[in-house]
């Protein structure tokens, strides 16, 4: 990262597996982080829900970044009601707080980043999505209006001057956490294989390009508004588990059924047996650069890298 001038930055949701990488970034380019939570025990540089809305932002806070959600592919909670609106609320209803507090602030951010989902772009075989495409939120399914929802959240910050980024956010793959860490035994036992037929389209990010893309949009002040954060090099996801388990020396044969899949909500399942294919023009188009553009690099990075 470019050396910048100190920055009081705000992260909802940091000590997630996104978060922890953001916010060591943010700390080694020497940013000033406050982690948001629900109960401080009296840990150095972090304030509580209930502080924030009792006493608005820290003071002269710079920057307001959200990662805030209960993880929706925890296919260890079942898909009830409930857990479906907490999936909704905990990124909706805290988008909307900070957006609003953060237009309240006397000392106003500079910039305000929330976090999205390529899901705001409806399933396709053959579409090529950029950040100019409009999707309906009636017609184009529950993730996209998902993604609607907390795209409008942002609005408060957005009409008191503040810039303000919806990151759509891709498939994050790295150690530690996410995608990686539900795939890394079954492929290391030689088990893995595609979802589905493993013909739709995985729209993939390395977690040190998805961190990067944060700390990338806060300090450029040209982008503004929704940013695809998604690899250039878009892939099947039969494409995708035939370079990770190749990365493993391993085959990747073993295919998970439509049918099973759909057995883990209605919702949810066509996440996983239906995608898109993101382009991330505006990331391209402003200079982003990618430190694993290709899923070759990505993959052999996260099976033989080190931490």
């Amino acid at each position: 990262m470019a050396a910048t001038a100190m920055k009081r930055v705000l992260v909802a949701g940091g000590k997630g597996f996104l978060g922890r990488s953001i916010t060591k970034k943010l700390k080694d380019a020497g940013h000033h982080v406050t982690i948001v939570s629900r109960s401080s025990k009296d840990e150095k540089d972090v304030v509580t829900w209930d502080a924030l809305k009792a006493e608005g932002l820290p003071e002269k806070t710079d920057v307001v970044i959200n990662l805030s959600g209960a993880p929706i592919l925890d296919l260890q909670k079942f898909w009830t009601e409930k857990y479906k609106k907490e999936c909704v609320d905990s990124r909706v209803n805290t988008t909307k707080f900070l957006a609003e507090i953060a237009a309240e602030s006397k000392h106003k951010p500079e910039a305000f980043i929330a976090t999205s989902a390529v899901g705001y772009y409806p399933p396709s075989t053959t579409a090529k999505y950029r950040e100019s495409y409009e999707s309906s939120s009636v017609l184009d399914g529950w993730a996209v209006n998902l993604c609607h929802q907390i795209e409008g959240a942002t609005k408060p910050a957005k009409a008191a001057g503040i810039r303000t980024v919806a990151i759509r956010m891709g498939v994050i793959m790295g150690r530690g956490g996410g995608a990686y860490a539900n795939m890394e035994f079954p492929f290391k036992m030689g088990l893995g294989g595609p979802f589905g037929d493993g013909k739709q389209w995985f729209p993939w990010i390395h977690l040190e390009d998805a961190s990067s893309m944060y700390t990338w949009a806060m300090e450029n002040k040209k982008v503004e508004g929704p940013l695809n954060a998604v690899s250039p090099n878009c892939v099947s996801n039969a494409g995708f588990v035939t370079a990770l388990a190749g990365a493993m020396w391993r085959p990747a044969i073993f295919a998970v059924p439509a049918f099973a899949l759909k057995l883990i909500g209605k919702e949810r399942a066509p996440m996983l047996l239906e995608g898109q294919h993101v382009i991330p023009a505006k990331a391209v188009d402003f200079g982003f650069n990618f430190t694993y553009p290709t899923v070759a690099s990505a993959c052999d990075e996260i099976v033989n890298g080190k931490d």
